[in-house]
Order: C-alpha cells, then sequence, then structure tokens
C-alpha cells in the first residue's frame, strides 16, 4: 500500500508518523495509510481518527475478542441476520454479502443483545483482518487489501429499531475498520429506496459514499461483471450452491476455509 503513495503523500505519512511516536501499533504502515485516506490525507485528522481508534481498541479488548469472545448463539442469530463471507471477486477480495431483507431484529434481540452483535461484528473484522486478507493474498500472489461486499435488500423492512443497529455497525465500519471497502453494490433496492438512502447517507463519509452502487431487481450482469458465476451464490444469480447445513451462508467458502 505504502509503494502506491505519491511524494506528498509519503510526506504526510512521515508527518503522522512523527506525530503519534510511540503510540502508534509497530510495524503496521498500511493501518496508518488507511486512515490517513479515510480523511483526504489530512494529518491531523488523520491523527485523531487513529488515536479514537486506539482507544476505542483498549476499550472494547479488540486484540482479546478472537480468542476469547464466544458467540455460541450465532447460529441462531445466522436465521434471523444472514451475513457472511463467501469466496473472492474477480479481482481476489474476499466477498461479504449481507441479506439485510431477511433481517428480523425483535427475534434476533430474543436470542442474542445488540451488545454481543457488535461483538461478534467487531470479532469478524478481527478475522478479516489477521486471517481472510492474508489468505486471500496469497491465493492471488499480491496484496490484497480490500473487500467486495453485496447488500441484498429483498424483503427489507427499516424501522427505527433497524434504523440504530445499522447505524451502530456503520460506525464501527468507518471509524475504527476505514479503508477497508473497495466497493458495495447494493441489490433488490426497493422502490422507496431513495427515502431510505436519505436517511443512511448522512451517516457515510464521502469517501465511502462513492464505492457504493444500487440496482434493483435487474442486478446480475452487474454482479458477473465483478464475480465469476462459480463464486457467487445461486440466490444472487450465480451458480454456486454450496453443500452445507445453509448451503452458500454456512459453507464459509473461501481461500481462509478451514483456518477461521
Amino acid at each position: 500500500m505504502v509503494d502506491a503513495l505519491d511524494e506528498s503523500q509519503n510526506e504526510a505519512l512521515e508527518r503522522l508518523q512523527k506525530l503519534l511516536g510511540d503510540r502508534q501499533i509497530q510495524g503496521d504502515v498500511d493501518t496508518l495509510v488507511r486512515f490517513l485516506k479515510a480523511r483526504s490525507f489530512d494529518v491531523w485528522k488523520a491523527k485523531a481518527m487513529y488515536e479514537a481508534m486506539l482507544q476505542w481498541r483498549a476499550e472494547v479488548r479488540a486484540d482479546a475478542l478472537k480468542q476469547e469472545f464466544d458467540f455460541q448463539e450465532r447460529d441462531a442469530t445466522q436465521e434471523l441476520y444472514p451475513r457472511f463471507y463467501h469466496k473472492v471477486d474477480k479481482l481476489g477480495r474476499p466477498i461479504y454479502i449481507e441479506r439485510l431483507g431477511k433481517l428480523r431484529l425483535e427475534e434476533l434481540f430474543k436470542v442474542t443483545s445488540m451488545e454481543r452483535m457488535l461483538l461478534d461484528h467487531i470479532k469478524e473484522w478481527e478475522i478479516f483482518v489477521d486471517v481472510r486478507l492474508p489468505a486471500a493474498s496469497r491465493d492471488a500472489g499480491r496484496a490484497i487489501t480490500q473487500s467486495l461486499a453485496i447488500l441484498d435488500l429483498k424483503g427489507v423492512h427499516v424501522s427505527k429499531q433497524v434504523r440504530q443497529f445499522v447505524r451502530a455497525i456503520l460506525r464501527i465500519d468507518q471509524d475504527f475498520y476505514p479503508e477497508f471497502l473497495g466497493k458495495m453494490v447494493i441489490v433488490n433496492a426497493p422502490v422507496y429506496f431513495k427515502a431510505l438512502w436519505s436517511i443512511v447517507k448522512p451517516w457515510l463519509d464521502k469517501q465511502t459514499q462513492k464505492k457504493i452502487e444500487v440496482h434493483g431487481t435487474n442486478y446480475v450482469p452487474r454482479l458477473l461483471e465483478l464475480v465469476d458465476a462459480e463464486s457467487l451464490p445461486s440466490f444472487l444469480g450465480g451458480s454456486c450452491e454450496c453443500v452445507s447445513s445453509r448451503g452458500c451462508e454456512s459453507s464459509d467458502a473461501g481461500p481462509w476455509l478451514g483456518n477461521v
């Protein structure tokens, strides 16, 4: 990631490193670059964002979650809120799929809590960074630093509680794991999506907004431009039908299989 920086961007990186001193994660220059990119290489804004991330990680004990947080209710939550990684796209990026239209929040919070869902979300981020991206990079033979996200809105119902839940998730994604999203493709957007988008858009920074494209029901050709048919679940127009308890939703298929 550092190799792709121009002279002024490298200067910004050096300034940020000096300002942070021993408060930075040692040896992790790529993270500094991601935070700089998220703030358009404004060093002071990137510094504030990075320091807020470090404080947050200490508060939630992010480094320990991967080993210590046991989300025993995961299978039950997957029934009520399907979200999963599945293979890689044509650029070698891990594909994250979320079927938000199947979210049944009231039932979800009968088997778990908002706090535990957010902790699991953080744990999944840690696995993405430590396991999925390195596995995708080895498979591609080059550094893979971002993901492709597919958000399926078929059947979506947006209540106040759902908005609060989504906003909490987005805050974690944007504030503490910036620039991991390469592209997001929203599919099966309902006719009232413009009204919904007017609510969600202010929650997203401009960098993220540029990475999002929205489609109604005629989305398959676009997905197949990004993903080989054999890597795309059949319910999204591909040909993949993984053999597992919930098909592609539970197979965890990808170059990281067996290491998560």
